[in-house]
């Protein structure tokens, strides 16, 4: 890493994170709103959920991938922090692993059985979910705005992004703009093809405003920081 390059901007990982919270934080409530038998209903909220783990799943392979190896090479003080985001990732995938299960076995016919079970493992992931973002917040981001270049930063947010189909891309992009910093969407829409620039803002926010209407029934739901304590 040269010492002329410059840092990584962090902000929009506290953006990413407020996403999780919230959309995975109202996920138990989702689940059990859905009566018996209506697999209509259940898929949309089976889609949703499947949706945001990919996500959060595709989020800390880019972690693991892009910047864990680098901080223990460069920083010293960063390796008990690092071995501890790798045993909470593989936390957070093992609870993955079995809440699709879950997610499966309910989408397929609405049952209360499958629904309770799946609403009342959700409750459990969403603390340790959370307990791992408030811990990477505090102890791992500041490393990596010390010791991770934007170029480096740059290349984990496109990869991430590379596999999202055109209608989901637009959507994630309206999750993320909803609750986020204006800055932080203006340096978003700055690293985007000039092409799509002047219209990706109301073409998310359209994108998020509907798919929050058919998943919780209005455009404007409850943000994460009115649900935290």
């Amino acid at each position: 890493m040269s010492n002329a390059e410059p840092l990584a901007d962090t902000r929009d990982m506290h953006t990413v994170h407020t996403v999780f919270r919230r959309e995975l934080g109202m996920a138990p409530e989702l689940v059990r709103g859905v009566a018996d038998g209506d697999t209509v209903r259940s898929g949309v909220v089976a889609d949703h959920i499947e949706l945001m783990l990919n996500t959060l799943g595709t989020h800390h392979r880019g972690e693991d991938v892009h910047l864990w190896p680098r901080l223990l090479e460069r920083a010293p003080q960063a390796t008990p922090i690092v071995h501890n985001m790798e045993a909470q990732h593989h936390a957070i995938d093992a609870a993955h692993t079995e809440i699709v299960v879950g997610v499966r076995a309910w989408r397929a016919d609405a049952g209360h059985e499958a629904r309770e079970w799946l609403a009342t493992t959700l409750d459990g992931f969403v603390p340790l979910l959370d307990q791992h973002l408030r811990l990477e917040e505090e102890e791992a981001v500041p490393l990596i705005g010390a010791y991770i270049t934007a170029r480096e930063w740059n290349a984990m947010v496109q990869e991430g992004g590379a596999d999202l189909s055109p209608e989901v891309a637009p959507v994630l992009f309206g999750m993320l703009m909803y609750e986020a910093d204006p800055e932080v969407v203006k340096l978003s829409v700055d690293n985007m093809p000039p092409e799509i620039q002047p219209v990706i803002r109301d073409i998310a926010s359209q994108a998020y405003a509907a798919y929050a209407t058919n998943l919780y029934g209005t455009p404007t739901p409850p943000r994460a920081t009115d649900r935290r304590p």
